[in-house]
């Protein structure tokens, strides 16, 4: 079978003020992308939403349109697969003998080798990050590929895919209600964290590892 994940982050950077770092992937099944994308372009319409959909530009005006997103996800085959790490301004990489920027990879590694499978192909997308990413994608690409019978990395503009936008709204979610520095009075922003929770029956810090369809790993530290 062939597969596509399509991959987001949100404040991977350590100069960042949050302390809350979220990789995220949706998996879907490669002949349906195409299918998918048609149909949250079709509810942008609907709703007359003619932007990028991005956490960080949610319009109030549109809680309509962020619900049936919502249901569209949970009613679809796709899958979503979450790391959350909550103290990442605490260096830990280091207990792990890496760089900031080499544990962002080995996060990714987390969050998507349990979508792999070694009878079946992947194409991965990740959203563009740097122009030095190069050397650790192929990395990334090697270590994955152990998981499946073929794999490819390829980096893409987050609005060249709507399931990328979509990623992008699930990571935000888990990013905002776990972030400590900030007040959490977003009126749009706890709708749909709520709205996904009710969906799910769990809170959008973590789920059973055994949850497949909606899954987040919390990274404690031991």
């Amino acid at each position: 079978m062939k597969f596509k994940i399509f991959c987001d982050e949100s404040n991977h950077l350590l100069n960042t003020k949050s302390n809350v770092m979220v990789n995220g992937a949706i998996l879907a099944h490669e002949s349906a992308v195409e299918q998918i994308n048609r149909d949250i372009k079709a509810l942008k319409y609907k709703h007359k939403y003619y932007n990028e959909l991005k956490w960080t530009k949610l319009l109030h005006s549109r809680k309509e349109f962020y619900r049936e997103l919502v249901d569209y996800f949970f009613a679809s085959d796709m899958k979503f697969k979450a790391t959350f790490i909550p103290n990442k301004k605490e260096n830990v990489h280091n207990l792990y003998g890496y760089n900031h920027d080499e544990f962002y990879y080995i996060v990714y590694f987390y969050t998507m080798r349990n979508f792999m499978n070694i009878s079946h192909d992947y194409k991965i997308y990740l959203d563009y990050k740097d122009m030095n990413g190069g050397k650790r994608i192929r990395k990334l690409q090697e270590k994955l590929g152990r998981n499946a019978n073929e794999c490819d990395i390829y980096i893409i503009q987050s609005q060249e895919s709507q399931i990328l936008q979509l990623c992008d709204l699930f990571i935000g979610a888990i990013s905002y209600k776990n972030r400590t520095d900030i007040a959490h009075n977003s009126e749009i922003k706890n709708f749909i964290i709520e709205y996904i929770e009710s969906k799910t029956g769990y809170p959008v810090v973590s789920t059973p590892p055994w949850e497949e369809k909606f899954n987040i790993f919390k990274w404690v530290l031991a």
